[in-house]
């Protein structure tokens, strides 16, 4: 591969930096089953960001206790970097909320909901038996909640969170079975998130509670544009949604439309 441009590396030397072999940098552990198993089912490159960059943070000190607060993957300034190359118009932030919405409702990440006296805080871990366990140990009462900071009130309880599209569309829609929670990550992938919201609030407003008038609303907004002429303006400026690579691509299937 030939790296060209301002940000190639710049000389040999600092490629070595990245190699496997090289003994300047500490490795951080990354289980193979990330490369073998859930690396080729992921196609949403802030989820693949946010996934990685948890690994990083979890070999700090100050998450040894195996959550990271999602204030602090939206807050970390590598991770916020890697997701403005290509000069997205989109806020980072946005990515890497979507990235945790999708890890999570692929059961990738636990979403746990922290309470510190009266703050309430969202926290992430990834979902092993262990961590699975560990959480039900505290919910019961027999085990102590970890205390995830030096300062400021004690934790006083831990409770996992249903993932966030799964409950919207339970308060509107139905029950998310296995066959909508998989239609609904691949919502996730291929729309902005408040297409999505739209859509279920639409669906709600006609009465017509179903994911296929759902998908329909989507796959129009994304073949005509959504809204006014100035709506459809900004959602093809440069760096957010693109419908016509998607009608081009590997996910034209998903948005051609029915007859």
């Amino acid at each position: 591969m030939i790296l060209c441009g301002s940000s190639a590396l710049a000389n040999r030397e600092t490629m070595d930096e990245y190699g496997a072999g090289s003994g300047a940098q500490p490795g951080i552990a990354v289980p193979a089953g990330f490369f073998d198993e859930l690396l080729p089912q992921l196609r949403d490159l802030a989820e693949i960001k946010v996934l990685l960059t948890l690994y990083r943070l979890l070999a700090e000190p100050e998450w040894r206790e195996g959550l990271v607060a999602e204030e602090a993957l939206c807050a970390d300034e590598r991770l916020l970097r890697g997701l403005r190359l290509g000069g997205a118009s989109r806020p980072p932030i946005e990515d890497i909320r979507r990235g945790i919405d999708l890890a999570v409702a692929r059961g990738v990440l636990l979403r746990v909901r922290v309470t510190r006296g009266d703050e309430v805080a969202f926290w992430v871990m990834f979902t092993t038996p262990e961590n699975r366990a560990r959480l039900g140990r505290i919910q019961r009462g027999l085990a102590a909640p970890p205390q995830l900071a030096a300062d400021g009130p004690a934790v006083t309880g831990m409770e996992p969170e249903r993932p966030t599209i799964f409950r919207l569309y339970e308060q509107n829609i139905g029950l998310v079975t296995p066959i909508i929670a998989d239609q609904l990550i691949e919502a996730l992938e291929l729309y902005p998130r408040e297409w999505i919201d739209e859509a279920i609030r639409e669906a709600v407003n006609y009465n017509r509670r179903q994911w296929r008038y759902i998908q329909r609303i989507l796959e129009r907004w994304a073949t005509e544009g959504r809204g006014n002429e100035a709506d459809r303006r900004r959602e093809r400026s440069p760096g957010s949604f693109d419908p016509e690579k998607h009608l081009r691509g590997k996910y034209a299937p998903v948005f051609r439309r029915r007859e």
